[in-house]
């Protein structure tokens, strides 16, 4: 061993001394930390709202035996039908705030990789999904919580309002604030409609509520904050008669204790409308809401990263509009991993087939590291091993313990080209599609692979049985169908058919609420990236018909997904990776330097040993001549 080769050991040696006090769990914390990326930056609801934020940490004390209902809505940050939905509940939750205290407006991110268990649990299979849960509510199997399949305003609010009379009649609840609602018939009277209220009820609303409708339930739920008043549902003539309510004029009246009748004729036959009219004769009267109650927490939301940060990395991308980036290809792999699949809770029959054959194609041309390929191919073959069924929970716990075993695997935690102008646009999606487009050129490139189809039926039947946004997996399996992607006939015919799908989404989606305006949607590539994609100078880039040049559109596909090309740019961990080719050229160099180095040291070595040789030779010819002192016996007497 050279001496440049004896002092690079000990410098390892050292290193591994230095590290060998680390406890073990302290040690598997750091790369779970270095591998995890954080939660932070999902959501489609803020502290602004009122969407009570919802997440495996609160959500069982907050929706689970309360004696309050609950509206969730189970949604993907990245699914473009939440995003566009998302302005509407939180109109929803706005206009139904005043019913917090008999129904809370949630809503659980199932992007968010912690909410796995609890979206898994509900067998949340699209999004975004409403489900009603009423007071003391527990699931159980077949019954996790009831649907509501409408996405307008007014018949959200007419269907919960349905959902919370019904409790109000199959159930009992400690819930002080509940409305009565039971019908006033016609045997009651001026008198009975006070027997059993509390003083501080000075008045009793009526309304008059035709058969079908939930305009009584609404407005007394809308009329909550109003402690001298209570609201209670007409239906019957003679009754609404008995109490001065005509149905064609005046809807709805107030009674008083001393038993006078004043009728009243909304604006509008409307919940807001009939709640409005009787908060307008309530302040007539002087009589005033209690202060609202403090707001349900909302989940902190803590911004990761600095601004500055984020700026730069805008930059870049705006710099380097065609690259692909490293960070998104392992964004892309690692929610597919970490939260997609584990929240289906079986897979079994086309769902097992279709998640055994993209781990199998992910495992041959992902652009993980060592450790990463490592993974992906113990983990297709467990996944490989079940012929009938395998649950979310099982691929999650396997995931997890492989990671655990082979350490760290992502080399990034954040989005880079896929990073939005906020934090609620592009990323996953757009990741997706950046890992697709890699994929069929890393298979083009594969001379061992002759199935034109295996990325394109792999990403189809992931798309159809895992994507979150089901909206999106509807318009993708009708293009598939459409464009006809049964027959593509070569590999690199492959990656043409994935980059005009790619584009033909792109024009559907030009303009949609989803589009982020730092990066609209256009044909790619543009102009600018290459101009010999474009048979007719001077086209531009928003035309529905392009006369492209394919055969420059695939040479630029294959040059910006070569691997050596793919920007490295945000990557945490490059230690992860494979080599570059121009690391390996620096490392071939720092190789021939150290083999001189290693000869200069030889010789020196070699120079040293034989001067200290001579010396030693020296000094010992040395002592054997000299004289013993004379006149001293062994013990050094006289």
């Amino acid at each position: 061993m050279s001496g440049a080769q004896l002092a690079i050991l000990t410098v390892i040696v050292l290193l591994g001394t230095a590290t060998a006090g680390v406890p073990l769990q302290r040690y598997e914390a750091l790369l779970k930390q270095q591998s995890a990326p954080t939660d932070d930056q999902l959501g489609l609801y803020d502290d602004n709202d009122k969407v009570v934020q919802l997440s495996v940490a609160n959500f069982n004390e907050t929706v689970l035996e309360q004696n309050h209902g609950s509206l969730v809505e189970f949604y993907n940050t990245y699914c473009g039908h939440c995003r566009r939905f998302a302005p509407t509940y939180k109109q929803v939750a706005e206009q139904l705030h005043s019913w917090q205290e008999v129904v809370i407006v949630g809503a659980i991110d199932c992007a968010a990789e912690e909410n796995n268990g609890i979206c898994r649990t509900y067998e949340v299979m699209g999004y975004p999904t409403l489900r009603y849960m009423g007071p003391g509510f527990q699931p159980s199997v077949k019954n996790y919580g009831q649907d509501l399949k409408s996405q307008d305003p007014a018949e959200i609010r007419s269907l919960l309002a349905g959902f919370l009379a019904a409790e109000n009649l199959t159930s009992s609840t400690n819930n002080t604030y509940w409305p009565n609602f039971h019908h006033v018939t016609e045997n009651d009277s001026t008198s009975t409609i006070f027997e059993g209220l509390s003083s501080l009820r000075e008045f009793v609303a009526l309304v008059y509520e035709p058969e079908n409708s939930t305009v009584g339930i609404e407005t007394a739920l809308f009329l909550l904050q109003w402690p001298a008043l209570q609201v209670r549902r007409v239906s019957d003539l003679a009754a609404a008669s008995k109490f001065k309510i005509d149905p064609t004029s005046h809807q709805l009246s107030i009674v008083n204790r001393k038993g006078d009748i004043t009728p009243y004729a909304p604006a509008e036959q409307t919940g807001p409308s009939y709640s409005e009219a009787i908060r307008l004769a309530l302040g007539k009267k002087n009589i005033t809401p209690r202060p609202d109650k403090a707001e349900l927490q909302h989940a902190a939301v803590t911004a990761i990263g600095e601004k500055s940060e984020h700026k730069a990395i805008l930059e870049e991308v705006h710099r380097n509009k065609h690259f692909v980036y490293q960070a998104d290809l392992e964004q892309a792999i690692r929610t597919v991993l970490h939260n997609e699949v584990p929240k289906v809770n079986e897979i079994g029959g086309e769902r097992l087939l279709a998640l055994q054959r993209f781990l199998g194609v992910l495992q041959r041309y992902n652009p993980l590291g060592h450790n990463g390929n490592q993974m992906l191919s113990k983990l297709k073959d467990y996944v490989v091993q079940f012929n009938q069924e395998l649950t979310g929970k099982q691929f999650e716990q396997e995931l997890q313990r492989l990671e655990s075993q082979l350490g760290p695997i992502y080399s990034s935690t954040h989005f880079v080209g896929c990073t939005g102008s906020s934090p609620k646009l592009r990323g996953f999606s757009c990741s997706l599609w950046t890992l697709f487009h890699f994929m069929t050129v890393q298979a083009a490139e594969n001379e061992e692979s002759l199935d034109p189809l295996e990325v394109l039926q792999a990403m189809h039947g992931y798309i159809k049985n895992f994507f979150g946004c089901t909206e999106c997996a509807d318009h993708f399996q009708a293009m598939a169908s459409r464009r006809k992607i049964w027959s593509v006939p070569n590999k690199e015919e492959a990656v043409l058919w994935l980059w005009a799908a790619h584009n033909e989404v792109n024009q559907r989606l030009a303009g949609d609420d989803t589009e982020d305006p730092q990066f609209p949607k256009i044909q790619f590539p543009s102009e600018k990236s290459c101009s010999q994609c474009y048979r007719t100078p001077g086209s531009t880039s928003d035309q529905m018909e392009i006369n492209w040049n394919k055969d420059a559109v695939l040479s630029f596909l294959k040059n910006i997904n070569n691997p050596q090309f793919v920007s490295r740019y945000g990557v945490q961990r490059e230690d992860l990776l494979h080599a570059t080719a121009e690391k390996m050229r620096q490392k071939r160099q720092i190789s021939s330097v150290f083999s001189d180095m290693d000869m200069r040291m030889g010789m020196l070595l070699y120079a040293f040993c034989i001067v200290m040789m001579v010396v030693a030779f020296k000094l010992f010819a040395f002592k054997g001549y000299r004289k013993k002192p004379y006149g001293h016996d062994l013990l050094g007497k006289v």
